[in-house]
């Protein structure tokens, strides 16, 4: 592991020193209702009623156990049957799949192909709350066939062997039309109360859920971005837990033996996506050069204090043994970046420790956002290290819409982001979603024709032993083009109040509100 230079570690000692130093052991002087629990989650409802198949609304629905999709992910990152019990490849472009008996949304009736199928159709309609032409395009219908009350057969436009895959995203979810008694109609243990936008989501539990009733009687999501304010939360008992826990707390109490701690592997990655058509960015060169100055094992170190995460070398981590390719590595050499731009002529001419692109100071204009406790430290460390290559660094923490405006306004160079790489447990989703030309989130600006046919024939290709070839491919020309630039890959850390009950930590974050999930007596 790399050694914190005596820069870094003036840079951040205040803020790391000062968290450290605000923990004190966990006493909670709360005591929850045995059947309600309260949680501190980073982020929170976008509406009152925020529909689950739009914009990113199914995550949240999704974790507080209102919704459901025709198929789930397992805790190995498996595909496993939810609301459909069996599903089959009919061919290239069909999918048949067959409901599970007995299941009821929360108004009381039954779940049907043809509820099923008008949940589908309300993604395409713009003005509906479950308009979601994102996920719209991932699916690919053209047409769903219901020949009796629990069977579908999906037909899509072309080959996409992701299809199964997609409909694990949050965003698949299925459900009825809301009514004034009950805003949002799903399946879920949970049943969806109220919500408070940017503040609160409040569910209480269904007794005719199919998987059972839960053991909790009602559940409180409170959107806490600032960690440090949720851990101080936790101790004065005004939450039961706090899922995404400051890192050097977690890991004072790991030291000393205290606190109810859960820590899980996730598919989520934190990297920088680099303004490619304006400013100093738009030179592979500098991105390069970018790469090669972060000290990812420093950053891990510091920033998640050694139990938060793993340097990425790629875009997957180690628990997507199947997709992550194992021949690439995203070095730290700060000799090798000042070599490139030294040789490129971007150099320091006037001896004021910044490099010149075009006769002017490069300074690059850095961005992330709240909500996650190492987002800012990272940015801080990040800041540092392009310095110590001779390239300007200014920070500043925004908001996450208005960061990716920014950026494809070219009015800054590059976005720090944490996303899950994996939510639906296939390769496609998040290449697809960033880098490909024309894509909802790439932002950047990036286009290569050669990764966009790569990706293509990747989703028409059907077993994982054809596939991996192609998303190694696709891995190998993202750490060369750096659209995105892989930092570390995250490990979720949480902390309970001592009477958290059946609560595990999902791969890819989607999950947690479940049957088992309770508060101890």
């Amino acid at each position: 592991m790399s050694i914190v230079s005596p820069k870094i570690g003036a840079s951040l000692s205040m803020s790391l020193l000062a968290a450290v130093a605000a923990f004190s052991p966990l006493t909670a002087k709360h005591v929850s209702a045995q059947e309600t629990m309260i949680v501190a989650a980073p982020f929170g409802p976008k509406s009152s009623v925020p529909d689950p198949r739009a914009r990113q609304n199914g995550w949240l629905s999704n974790r507080a156990g209102v919704s459901e999709t025709l198929i789930g992910l397992g805790y190995d990152m498996s595909m496993q049957p939810r609301l459909a019990v069996s599903y089959e490849n009919l061919s290239p472009t069909e999918w048949k799949l067959t409901l599970r008996d007995g299941v009821k949304f929360h108004d009381g009736t039954p779940v049907t192909a043809q509820s099923v199928k008008d949940s589908f159709a309300k993604l395409d309609i713009e003005g509906h709350t479950a308009h979601n032409p994102r996920l719209s395009k991932l699916l690919g219908i053209a047409e769903i066939q219901t020949p009796d009350a629990k069977t579908l057969i999906f037909k899509t436009k072309e080959p996409n062997s992701a299809f199964l895959w997609s409909l694990t995203e949050p965003s698949a979810a299925v459900m009825k039309d809301g009514t004034d008694a009950l805003p949002l109609i799903g399946t879920g243990p949970f049943v969806f109360v109220k919500a408070e936008a940017e503040k609160s989501y409040e569910v209480k539990g269904f007794a005719n859920y199919w998987g059972g009733a839960p053991k909790l009687d009602k559940l409180k999501i409170d959107a806490i971005s600032d960690p440090s304010v949720a851990a101080l939360a936790l101790q004065a008992g005004d939450v039961d837990l706090v899922t995404n826990y400051p890192e050097p707390d977690f890991a004072k109490l790991k030291t000393d033996g205290q606190g109810q701690l859960f820590s899980g592997a996730t598919t989520r990655l934190f990297f920088f996506q680099p303004n490619m058509t304006k400013g100093p960015l738009a030179d592979p060169i500098l991105r390069e050069a970018v790469s090669l100055g972060l000290d990812r094992d420093t950053i891990v170190a510091a920033a998640l204090v050694g139990v938060g995460g793993t340097p990425a070398n790629t875009l997957f981590p180690a628990n997507m043994a199947s997709w992550a390719n194992a021949d690439l590595s995203l070095p730290y050499d700060p000799a090798k970046a000042q070599e490139l731009l030294d040789a490129a002529g971007i150099k320091d001419s006037d001896g004021n420790g910044i490099r010149e692109l075009n006769g002017e100071d490069i300074v690059l204009k850095l961005r992330s956002y709240e909500g996650r406790a190492a987002l800012r430290p990272t940015l801080e460390i990040s800041q540092v290290l392009l310095q110590q290559i001779g390239l300007g660094a200014e920070i500043a923490m925004g908001e996450f819409g208005a960061n990716n405006d920014a950026l494809k306004a070219g009015e800054i160079d590059l976005h720090l982001q944490a996303w899950g790489t994996a939510p639906q447990g296939d390769p496609d989703y998040f290449p697809s979603t960033l880098v490909a030309t024309g894509a909802s989130y790439n932002v950047s600006g990036y286009s290569n024709p050669e990764l966009d046919a790569l990706l293509e024939q990747g989703r028409s290709l059907f077993t994982t032993e054809e596939r991996q070839p192609i998303y190694a491919k696709i891995q190998e020309i993202i750490n060369r083009d750096l659209p995105v630039i892989p930092v570390f890959h995250k490990t979720q850390v949480s902390v309970g109040n001592g009477k958290v009950e059946g609560y595990q930590i999902h791969p890819a974050e989607t999950y947690f509100a479940t049957p088992e999930l309770a508060i101890a007596k």
